[in-house]
């Protein structure tokens, strides 16, 4: 027979959709007022007088490389769509151990008993570079690399943050394609009600953490919620603030929550709704607010010495045995560890007991009742720990002078560690430190902020370590050398809040597809 050969030739062509377009924004201010500077940090006392210590010039995380400029590869799997609770095996103890064991042995005393330091009150008050990385180009293999990837990664339900920026040059930032942002609140400045008042007071400055509380827990989609914001100035200047939505996510009304503190800086949610405000001041507290009833109470979390208290995160797996975790950022800060009894306002007034994180040898750790070698576990391995988050028995929080995630498996007492922003994907980098961090609702996402370099952003972590960019400063403008602040999702996950601290701008993101954030 005869045999015919036909050729063919395939044409490849690539399209560069990098352009700059205008962004879709609602603004409520023009160009920014001026700001007062950041207060200098205290200067702390560490424990380097009272300790023998020896250190080593050789840094004691494991560190990667340089971010790649190349993007990386999808999740060996697709990853499911809603958390799964895992249950702890054992009942959560206080007592140093390699494995929990019994129940807290102290008895909890109905009597809240610790001052603040620096007297404050409870009354609340009515009143990088511009270069984008590669873009990918064809099928990957089926396995993660941080080397020559070709296509994006798979996700369900795909929204591909970073994969272009539209610049707001109103609001000096860059948004992912495919999110809109609108400015609703900016420091010095009353906030604009929806029906067309304004608030009483101006939004405060040096806004910091913030959370979101539903009005009524039992039904958190029909009764609006509450946007709980940190303000960070020191000398008695600092506090708690909320900002009240309906429903839909319309502005209602803006109120102090609690005044007098100092250094406001992180914090975290309880279970029973509410919010858990950590002073980041020498002999700083926790304090604990309920923007609902107005009450505001210091914890017993902070100890009776107190401390630069950073962020709270809790794990419930045993409702009536919350076990909450603070950070504190200082060189020696030690991760506390507070076994609470209750599950309600009282839990955190009451007598539990206190032990610290010690790292071993063979990625194992402990929990310790000696502070003195929480300490000295937190100078080797994790100096200056900020955010903190804990989800199915694992504890995630960040060093931010070694930008290291340090992940604690709670129930086979082992950690691992990983370096941020290491593998990227799409326009954007996230080299400076990393600060808050927040679980999307589905879990397949952390997000971070970031504090410093030229152009602080908000990124969004794939299960897989894969970063994305959901937005960030134009690097060199206006923002530069400023950190991001402030993440927190509604309870319909369809708004997601952020801003930027010095000038104080307050943001919201929403989807253009209409679909919530994952």
């Amino acid at each position: 027979g005869l045999l015919l050969i036909i050729g063919m030739s395939i044409g490849l062509a690539t399209r560069n959709d990098g352009t700059e377009t205008a962004a879709r924004t609602n603004e409520i201010a023009s160009t920014p007022d001026g700001m007062n500077p950041f207060d200098e940090p205290e200067e702390e006392e560490t424990i380097r007088n009272s300790l023998e210590i020896m250190t080593s010039s050789s840094p004691t995380l494991p560190r990667s490389s340089a971010p790649s400029h190349t993007p990386t590869l999808s999740p060996t799997r697709p990853p499911t769509n809603a958390p799964v609770t895992s249950k702890p095996t054992e009942i959560p103890s206080a007592s140093p151990s390699m494995k929990s064991s019994s129940f807290p042995s102290s008895s909890p005393s109905t009597q809240p008993t610790l001052e603040p330091s620096e007297s404050p009150s409870i009354e609340p008050s009515l009143a990088p570079s511009k270069s984008p990385t590669p873009k990918p180009s064809s099928a990957p293999s089926k396995d993660p690399t941080t080397s020559s990837p070709t296509q994006k990664p798979v996700i369900i339900n795909p929204f591909y943050m970073g994969e272009n920026f539209v610049t707001n040059r109103n609001l000096g930032i860059e948004v992912s394609d495919g999110l809109s942002v609108r400015l609703i609140a900016r420091t010095g400045q009353k906030v604009q009600y929806a029906n067309g008042d304004s608030s009483s007071l101006r939004w405060h400055s040096k806004s910091d953490a913030a959370g979101i509380i539903p009005l009524n827990p039992d039904n958190p989609l029909e009764d609006g919620y509450v946007y709980v914001s940190n303000s960070e100035e020191r000398g008695g200047d600092g506090g708690v603030y909320g900002l009240y939505f309906d429903k839909d996510g319309n502005i209602m009304d803006y109120k102090a929550l609690l005044n007098g503190t100092s250094g406001n800086c992180g914090g975290g949610l309880t279970p029973w709704n509410t919010w858990v405000s950590c002073e980041e001041v020498r002999n700083g507290q926790c304090w604990q607010v309920d923007p609902i009833t107005g009450m505001a109470e210091e914890t017993k979390l902070g100890a009776n010495d107190g401390g630069r208290y950073e962020s709270v995160a809790v794990d419930d797996r045993f409702p009536n045995l919350p076990v909450f975790f603070t950070t504190e950022d200082k060189e020696d800060g030690a991760l506390r560890r507070f076994v609470a009894s209750g599950n309600t306002w009282d839990a955190l007034h009451s007598d539990g007991e206190t032990t610290f994180l010690n790292i071993l040898g063979d990625n194992k750790f402990e929990w310790t009742m000696s502070r003195n070698a929480g300490r000295l576990s937190a100078m080797e391995y994790f100096p200056n720990a900020e955010g903190i988050q804990v989800h199915e028995g694992k504890v995630y929080f960040m060093s931010k002078v070694t930008k290291t995630l340090i992940i604690l498996d709670l129930e086979n007492m082992t950690y691992e560690t990983e370096g941020t922003g290491k593998k990227f994907y799409g326009e954007g980098s996230f080299g400076a430190q990393p600060d808050q961090n927040l679980f999307g609702p589905t879990r397949k996402y952390i997000y971070f902020t970031e504090d410093g370099g030229t152009s602080p952003g908000v990124y969004a972590r794939y299960s897989d370590g894969t970063y994305f960019t959901m937005f960030q400063a134009i690097p060199e403008g206006m923002h530069s050398g400023d950190e991001t602040i402030g993440i927190a999702l509604s309870p319909d996950h369809r708004r997601f809040y952020a801003g930027i601290q010095s000038n104080g701008y307050i943001f919201e993101f929403t989807r253009d597809d209409g679909l919530p954030f994952e």
